[in-house]
């Protein structure tokens, strides 16, 4: 947790992510070294950038007109003058250690846990804290030259809608399949998202493996599929096999057809695939109708995140992780603390 502060006074904006708060200045505080009014300044604003914007620390010199050496030592300042203060939250030293646990059990490179919010709209909230993040996770890879791969959700869209204009700058972000209605009306609030997205011409599901087939022999639609293969990370989506899923939500199929893929085995499905408890691929007629890269293909990719939430996820989470389709998890602690129960 991460606080900014400057002349006692609480910084104003957005919270810092994972739960910041921002508190006034305290007695403690005249124990510390004194600073000269425009290093105060500089370390404030280098602060804010990084902690608050996400910029990374060559971003910040940039706007800033100094060298990255000298953002260094203004965010070592920040923390040594009680600009910054970094706290770790209980609620999320708990999640830290499921998260721990997660990834330990079930091998895989990293395991993110967002502690479930409470209240009204607490759902709502958690979703969003899932979102956030797979935002915070994938800064890390963002700089310029970048390409990073996108195979939709809506955790997926709402944590690129979170990115900032500079987080982005340079970056090109790539579809791993074709597109979705229900995500291209969330992506119309994040315009800087849609400059820099290369989309695939097609749906994600079309009518028949005839049409199917027409615009995989597309030129067009090889060349964006060919610089997904080659991303730096690709996040995704991952959806269940029950009633009322996101695939059902987003209007591509119905509850009736879902039952169906559950019947031959299903648990979940990504990119357009349904695949089983061991991650799998399932037999289904979007086998033959859809545009994107195979589950085969992302299981040969080397840094795959992939995003769920809700303990009623837990069994495509499992089939995910254990099936090598992803090598991170973002998710809540109600599916992590499930997965550990169920397969741990």
């Amino acid at each position: 947790m991460v606080s900014l502060r400057h002349d006692g006074e609480a910084s104003p904006g957005a919270s810092a992510q994972y739960g910041a708060t921002r508190r006034p200045a305290d007695a403690r505080a005249a124990a510390r070294p004194a600073a000269s009014p425009i290093d105060v300044d500089l370390a404030v604003r280098a602060a804010w950038l990084y902690y608050e914007d996400g910029l990374t620390q060559a971003q910040v010199a940039g706007r800033l007109f100094v060298s990255r050496q000298t953002v260094g030592r203004l965010l070592e300042s920040a923390r040594q003058h009680g600009i910054v203060r970094i706290e770790l939250d209980p609620a999320y030293l708990a999640t830290m250690r499921l998260a721990t646990t997660v990834r330990d059990v079930f091998g895989l490179r990293d395991a993110i846990v967002v502690p479930t919010a409470t209240g009204r709209l607490s759902q709502e909230r958690t979703n969003e804290r899932v979102a956030a993040a797979l935002a915070a996770y994938a800064r890390r890879f963002l700089h310029p030259g970048a390409v990073v791969g996108v195979s939709w959700g809506d955790s997926v869209a709402r944590a690129l809608s979170m990115l900032s204009e500079e987080a982005l700058d340079g970056v090109q972000l790539v579809a791993a399949t074709g597109g979705l209605s229900s995500i291209d009306e969330v992506l119309t609030q994040a315009p800087g998202v849609l400059r820099r997205l290369r989309t695939v011409p097609a749906r994600m599901l079309v009518s028949s493996p005839e049409v199917a087939d027409t615009f995989r022999a597309e030129a067009a639609v090889g060349e964006v599929l060919d610089l997904a293969r080659g991303a730096v990370v690709t996040v995704t989506g991952m959806g269940a096999a029950t009633p009322g899923g996101s695939a059902v939500r987003a209007g591509v199929t119905t509850d009736e057809e879902v039952a169906e893929f559950a019947a031959r085995g299903a648990v979940g499905d990504m990119m357009g695939e349904w695949f089983d408890i061991e991650g799998r691929v399932v037999t289904t007629p979007w086998t033959t109708q859809r545009v994107g890269l195979s589950l085969d293909e992302l299981r040969g990719m080397s840094n795959v995140v992939g995003v769920a939430g809700g303990a009623e996820k837990v069994d495509a989470i499992r089939g995910a992780v254990v099936g090598g389709l992803i090598d991170v998890l973002v998710t809540d602690e109600p599916a992590a603390t499930a997965l550990l129960d169920r397969w741990g």
